[in-house]
């Protein structure tokens, strides 16, 4: 320390010729040694013992050591103390007003890891709490299964091959440099402050509200023009709570902003048939109307697989990086009969009336195997296939009626007519008349009953529904 004195002249240098005399002065008041305090090279005051710096000095350090247990705590570099000598009266340095101001502006630093992201610098307790952050970030947009594909770099992640999507990439954009430095207590965030920073920018909430007795994490959600995905993750201690649980607690409802963008990668893949088509081959050696399927039809599969990239969940582009045939379709080949010959029915089934209108169908009632088809009397009946006729005559039931044996394992039947146009053991041809409607019989208006069976008779089991052959 550079010593000065200060105060009254302690002697007197006294010349006489060629010989210096010293004249002793007389002392007014005993010198007496302080110390000058300098805080950015300020002038502060004098103390009369620097033994109370330094067990302030002391004193400070243990507190912010306490405070801050995970960081160390460095003497201030802005104090400057200078012995001097004074005159002064010792009793009116006032040390102790000294000592305060000391207290309130010396420089005290603690080590921190200093975080820079994009144009954002901040010292953080935990450096740690910023990695974490950002992979809570990249799940929040990947989801947890995943970002742990992603993450697994012994395993590849398996191209998609039917429809769907995947995430298949995930980073942080901007560089993050993690410094050692020192800078004052008061600028250090805690691990709930650098939280806050990574999400929103900002090492305090903008915005809070209380869980009351009419809330719902949905509808604080919601009414903050969040998602509840994004209120969990602004508030991750709530995440399994039960309604009691969340009464009169607090919850950060801040937009989410995060100051890293989270650039993610995703696989969509969209599988679409490629339809089959059907060829025929004509046989002559087989019935006009009957078929036989050579080949089953399969549809064939197109593939089309698109990369997506978003930003902080904010689709951003998109690319077909792939297109490709999966399987080809595969032909339904059907084989046809062409073979016609005079009586046989081709199977390509005729209405028997020009009206349409079925005002009884199959079973409107107990034991009515057939359909009515409205008619007027003396309305034209066809054939519905070509075949020969069984009978033609009248009935009790059915009043005039005519069956016709189709040869080729069906038998239809027209009743309550009014008129017969054919007789038995005659060929007709599909759609020729064969006789009027009428209302005959056990008829309770003009009508045609229609009958398709399997056979001559009327049992329930051989009756199909006649509207099933068209």
């Amino acid at each position: 320390m550079k010593k000065n004195i200060i105060g009254a002249v302690l002697a007197t240098l006294m010349f006489t010729g060629n010989h210096i005399k010293v004249a002793e002065a007389s002392t007014l008041i005993s010198p007496n040694v302080v110390y000058r305090v300098y805080i950015n090279d300020e002038v502060i005051g004098l103390i009369t013992d620097e033994s109370d710096y330094e067990k302030l000095i002391e004193k400070r350090t243990e507190v912010l050591s306490k405070q801050y247990p995970n960081q160390e705590i460095k003497a201030p570099t802005n104090v400057r103390i200078e012995e001097e000598v004074t005159l002064l009266p010792i009793e009116t340095i006032d040390s102790e007003s000294v000592l305060k101001t000391i207290e309130q502006k010396a420089n005290f630093e603690a080590s921190t890891q200093q975080v820079t992201i994009g144009d954002k610098t901040f010292s953080v307790e935990d450096a740690n709490v910023v990695s974490n952050t950002m992979l809570e970030l990249m799940t929040y947009y990947t989801g947890e299964e995943d970002l742990k594909k992603i993450m697994n770099v012994e395993t590849s992640i398996v191209p998609l091959m039917e429809s769907g999507s995947q995430y298949v990439g995930a980073k942080i954009v901007e560089p993050v440099k993690v410094e050692t430095t020192y800078v004052s207590p008061e600028q250090i965030l805690t691990p709930e402050q650098t939280r806050r920073m990574m999400l929103y920018g900002q090492a305090e909430p903008k915005e809070t509200v209380i869980f009351d007795e009419d809330s719902s994490l949905w509808y604080i959600a919601n009414d903050h023009g969040l998602t509840e995905e994004e209120l969990i993750l602004l508030n991750p201690e709530v995440e399994g709570l039960k309604w009691a649980d969340l009464l009169g607690m607090e919850l950060d409802v801040t937009p989410l902003n995060p100051i890293v963008t989270v650039e993610t990668e995703k696989e969509t893949v969209n599988v679409s048939a490629i339809a089959y088509e059907t060829e025929y081959i004509d046989d002559d050696t087989m019935l006009k109307g009957q078929t036989t399927i050579k080949q089953e039809g399969k549809d064939g599969e197109h593939l089309e697989r698109t990369q997506v990239f978003y930003e902080n969940g904010t689709k951003v582009s998109s690319e077909l990086v792939e297109e490709t045939t999966v399987s080809e379709p595969v032909n339904e080949i059907i084989i046809r009969g062409t073979k016609v010959v005079s009586g046989v029915g081709s199977g390509n089934w005729v209405w028997p009336t020009t009206t349409r209108n079925v005002t009884c169908g199959y079973l409107c009632y107990s034991g009515h195997y057939a359909i009515d088809i409205s008619a007027y009397v003396g309305q034209p009946v066809y054939a519905a296939d070509s075949g020969v006729i069984v009978s033609a005559g009248y009935s009790s039931g059915y009043g005039y009626n005519i069956l016709i044996n189709h040869k080729n394992g069906y038998y239809t039947r027209y009743a309550h007519l009014s008129s017969l146009n054919v007789s038995s053991g005659q060929t007709v041809e599909a759609g020729q008349t064969i006789g009027l409607a009428g209302n005959t019989g056990n008829s309770t208006g003009p009508h045609l009953h229609f009958e398709i069976r399997t056979n001559t008779g009327s049992q329930p089991s051989y009756a199909p529904n006649p509207l099933d052959f068209y």
